[in-house]
């Protein structure tokens, strides 16, 4: 009987190096089955080495990955498929052609495959392209016949390496959406990378912050967000201000003249820059030359050259390791 408990993808101290730079530095990390896990980090930090090490198309220097309970190096044909940002179709065959492709390689039964090419094309929006070609589709078209290739083969693991990369910002927040729906609707595990942290927060069920070829931290979002584990985190994932002293408070937690409760911290300083958002209103402070963001509901009746007084409720401070670069 198949252990449910067991973790989609188990990662035990795996090391990556490229000569002289390592860009896995022994990680650990469970996946669970059917959540849609996001490595984020800048460019660098080893989050897409990682993917490919998951997928076998890396072999780590040390330690092992699991897929499903079996080393990836034997499982990783058999249970994870991986879409990349260039999409990667091949652009002689039709959507219909290229979605049968892998099925025909792992040599699934010429019966079977044309009623599942079919039923996922229509699962996946593009039964109506399934006779075009990928010249003759938009770039979220294309993604999604990339994502339709992978799923038909029903892998354990779907590895997506940055897919909506090449897509503008009004198609990739659609995708996102599509995306995050379509993987509730299929139920397997998703294994994702972005430096997008805001694309991040919005898919994801857990977010692993990697820096450095290591894991800096791993959460919900909120917890992410709201708990970071270090300078490191807080400053990648959202915007925070570091003030003097060691303190850290997100811009949305400082809060303007009347607004400040009794007993919070304050300060004093002067607008140098405001922007209305619409929702909300983003002043630039500077408090005794230090710059300080905040972020308030609605529109400010301030003006640039303005004194101000800000501060922040105690519970809003953030507690923080602080990372070489902020001691």
């Amino acid at each position: 009987m198949e252990d449910t408990q067991q973790p989609d993808v188990r990662i035990r101290g795996i090391v990556k190096r490229f000569g002289a730079f390592e860009a896995v530095a022994g990680i650990d990390l469970d996946v669970a089955r059917g959540q849609f896990v996001t490595l984020l980090g800048p460019s660098g930090c080893g989050k897409t080495t990682t993917l490919r090490i998951i997928g076998g198309f890396e072999t780590p220097d040390a330690g092992e990955v699991l897929v499903a309970g079996v080393p990836v190096n034997e499982a990783a044909k058999r249970h994870t498929r991986m879409v990349f940002q260039s999409y990667a179709l091949f652009p002689h065959m039709t959507v219909r052609a290229n979605v049968a492709f892998g099925l025909r390689m792992d040599k699934v039964p010429k019966g079977e495959i044309a009623p599942r090419v079919e039923a996922m094309l229509g699962k996946l929006g593009l039964a109506d392209q399934a006779g075009k070609y990928p010249r003759q589709l938009s770039g979220g078209q294309q993604q999604r016949v990339a994502l339709a290739r992978a799923l038909v083969t029903q892998p354990r693991v779907l590895l997506l390496d940055e897919p909506l990369g090449a897509l503008d910002l009004k198609m990739r927040k659609k995708m996102q959406g599509e995306l995050k729906a379509l993987q509730r609707n299929v139920g397997i595990t998703f294994i994702y990378v972005t430096h997008d942290q805001e694309e991040a927060m919005n898919l994801s069920d857990i977010i692993v912050v990697m820096e450095k070829g290591k894991i800096a931290q791993v959460g919900t979002p909120e917890e992410v967000y709201r708990r970071p584990a270090s300078s490191y985190v807080a400053d990648f994932v959202g915007e925070t201000n570091f003030m003097a002293g060691g303190v850290a408070v997100r811009p949305e937690n400082i809060l303007i003249g009347a607004a400040l409760p009794a007993g919070a911290s304050r300060g004093k300083g002067v607008v140098r820059a405001k922007s209305f958002l619409g929702a909300s209103t983003r002043i630039e402070i500077d408090a005794g030359g230090q710059t300080l963001f905040a972020t308030v509901p609605g529109a400010v009746a301030l003006e640039i050259g303005d004194a101000v007084e800000y501060g922040w409720r105690n519970e809003d401070s953030l507690n923080l390791t602080m990372t070489e670069d902020r001691k």
